[in-house]
């Protein structure tokens, strides 16, 4: 706040406040509407608007992901920022100071786990800047390899503590139901967290027993088996739960409006209200989004002796190399694999 700016989630908010006040002033009731959200004008130069659509349009021609065009879009709208801030008004006059001191400015807005895809997206930026020969030099040397980069465990639940999350869940209440089909499909299948919220009831083909999408990160097909637990759940649901509504998504808020969940943070609240009910992963720096339920798919997967690239398409994978992320968790098998230190003899010399 005392920079100027709010977050995102805290301006709709305050925006929704101001449409019931509004509205109670001049008809003396509130009716529940949903309001479109629209976005703030960001950039005002025009050059650097024209810019960015050039670069955004250059991303889907080379048949990028959704989600990369819209992360790699919007890291690039707050570099043009920045440099609107810093009265740089051309992009011709950025220097190598300027890209080091907006990386430190930009890292207080990311997780230091995100920082690494943030500079990544900065650095296609200013190479597609240095080809279209609207700088002199190679700007993207300014962009350091890593971001205090960690070694990554990947966090998983144990059989039990899974049992304890289903049982947690109240499945008499309407709510209830759809928290439970949601903890099920994110344990059973491994979708996304984004997917899951995204899920339409075309999407569920219940004569052939699958479930079909296009992945919202990867903007590619995925085929997954209905499972028999996971159908029963989401037909529970759908007909003793679902709040009436004409809209095509599965799962919907459980109080007026009776709309579509708000995507990651919705599935972020219901994962941690669960995970809290059940009493697991409460320390600090525990992950409680359905993301560590998607970990856990794999980390089951593997001790079964699955090959990667099985596990890689049933989690929808583009790259086959991000699968390799998880044998990590396999401590069977590495166990397996590490040496005994026999034959390796151990003298100790005395202190003179």
């Amino acid at each position: 706040m005392e920079a100027g700016a709010i977050k995102k989630w805290r301006y709709k908010l305050i925006r929704l406040t101001v449409y019931m006040l509004i509205e109670i002033y001049e008809k003396d009731q509130f009716t529940w509407n949903c309001h479109k959200y629209d976005p703030p004008t960001y950039l005002h130069q025009p050059g650097y608007v024209l810019l960015l659509n050039d670069y955004v349009n250059n991303l889907k021609n080379e048949g990028k992901a959704f989600g990369t065009i819209q992360t790699y879009g919007i890291v690039s709208r707050q570099f043009l920022e920045y440099l609107e801030k810093k009265n740089i008004q051309a992009i011709a006059d950025i220097q190598l100071i300027t890209v080091s001191l907006f990386i430190p400015a930009i890292s207080s807005q990311y997780q230091p786990t995100s920082m690494r895809t943030v500079l990544s997206a900065l650095r296609s930026f200013l190479r597609f800047v240095k080809k279209k020969n609207l700088i002199m030099g190679d700007l993207s040397h300014a962009i350091p390899g890593s971001f205090g980069r960690k070694t990554l465990i990947v966090p998983t639940i144990t059989p039990k503590e899974e049992q304890k999350l289903l049982s947690s869940v109240d499945r008499n209440t309407p709510s209830g139901k759809r928290n439970y089909a949601m903890l099920l499909l994110a344990l059973r299948t491994g979708l996304r967290s984004i997917d899951i919220s995204n899920l339409q009831l075309i999407n569920i083909h219940w004569k052939a027993n699958t479930i079909e999408i296009v992945q919202e990160k990867t903007d590619t097909p995925l085929v997954l088996p209905l499972l028999t637990e996971v159908g029963n759940a989401i037909a529970d649901y759908i007909l003793n739960g679902r709040p009436y509504s004409q809209l095509p998504y599965i799962f919907l808020r459980s109080q007026a409006p009776y709309c579509k969940l708000a995507g990651r943070s919705s599935c972020y609240g219901i994962s941690r209200k669960i995970m809290k009910d059940a009493g697991i992963r409460q320390d600090n720096g525990d992950q409680r989004g359905f993301h560590c339920l998607r970990h856990s798919l794999a980390a089951r997967l593997l001790p079964e002796e699955t090959p990667l690239p099985i596990i890689s398409s049933i989690l929808g994978h583009r790259n086959k190399d991000s699968t390799k992320v998880y044998l990590s968790t396999d401590l069977a098998h590495l166990r397996a694999c590490a040496l005994s230190l026999q034959g390796i003899e151990v003298t100790q010399e005395e202190l003179l």
